[in-house]
């Protein structure tokens, strides 16, 4: 099979209510769904086999974003919904495949190096596990 790939971007980032959602797009300058693995280690027996340890995957969507004090931006956004959890869908590329799903807001830092613009990181937990998109059929 050949080296399949793709280029983040362009592709859409919105937070909110289905119907209503606010898409925030052009804030984030790196953005992803990062999953994290927990291991418990395995349990030998007697007879020299052993018994597996649980593995739990946690799931953060994480990245850097482009700092907005307007009313409607992103920055005052995660400060007006910090500790909530609000629904998302990420789509890295349009076109191809995203993800929906609820990420718990935690504010972004305000401010930074003067004369530069202003961008902070961010790491939000998702809640379960996110789910598939699939892209639009048709023309």
């Amino acid at each position: 099979m050949p080296v399949q790939s793709y280029k983040v971007g362009p592709g859409t980032l919105e937070l909110g209510e289905v119907g209503t959602p606010t898409d925030f797009s052009c804030q984030f300058t790196d953005i992803a769904l990062e999953p994290s693995k927990d291991s418990e280690d395995a349990m030998n027996v007697l007879c020299g086999d052993q018994i597996p340890g649980d593995v739990t995957y946690a799931w953060t969507l994480k990245g850097t974003l482009v700092q907005s004090l307007e009313d409607t931006g992103i920055t005052l956004y995660t400060l007006a919904n910090q500790g909530k959890t609000v629904p998302f869908r990420f789509i890295p590329k349009t076109g191809a495949n995203g993800f929906s799903g609820s990420v718990v807001i935690d504010p972004t830092k305000i401010g930074g190096p003067v004369r530069a613009t202003a961008v902070a990181d961010f790491e939000w937990s998702v809640v379960g596990n996110p789910v598939l998109v699939p892209p639009p059929v048709g023309p």
